[in-house]
């Protein structure tokens, strides 16, 4: 009698056990490295030919990752319902690393939802229009911040 209590109790645990497995968070798939041959998903045009910051999506089952001239394009991405909706991970340029935020070094991203976005800005992204600027740092975002304070009215956390 007392063997049945026991096991339901073990079945209980098992089971509990396997739904904090599945609620664990799993880490994103690395970001990938530019390469020259690397293609804006809406514009066509080669990634290298475009100032300011870029974007890089990761779609499951996909081996490459779907290349974005712009963070504003990759923010439209996210919401348009023709795009794939399993993504992996989002992937932005982190601008804080460059000497020049026009000309961002395009090996270091940050994950998009943990980027700080300075918005607003004077600055123009790939297609010549205003652009979220993300950093990894928020200090590195206040600073540009600071240097364009007139043009520059929000700095916002990515979601």
């Amino acid at each position: 009698m007392r063997t049945i209590p026991i096991l339901l109790a073990a079945a209980l645990l098992l089971s509990l056990s396997a739904c904090k497995q599945e609620k664990a968070e799993v880490a994103p798939p690395p970001p990938v490295t530019l390469t020259a041959d690397a293609i804006g998903h809406y514009c066509g045009m080669n990634l290298a030919d475009h100032p300011g910051p870029k974007g890089q999506i990761l779609v499951k089952g996909q081996q490459r990752p779907i290349w974005l001239s712009s963070v504003r394009d990759t923010f439209a991405f996210t919401m348009l319902p023709e795009e794939p909706k399993e993504i992996s991970a989002i992937y932005v340029t982190d601008v804080g690393k460059a000497k020049d935020p026009t000309a961002p070094d395009l090996t270091v991203w940050v994950e998009a939802h943990k980027a700080w976005y300075v918005l607003g800005s004077k600055l123009r992204g790939g297609m010549g229009d205003a652009e979220p600027y993300p950093f990894a740092e928020e200090s590195a975002a206040r600073r540009l911040r600071r240097r364009q304070w007139r043009h520059c009215p929000a700095l916002r956390r990515g979601a």
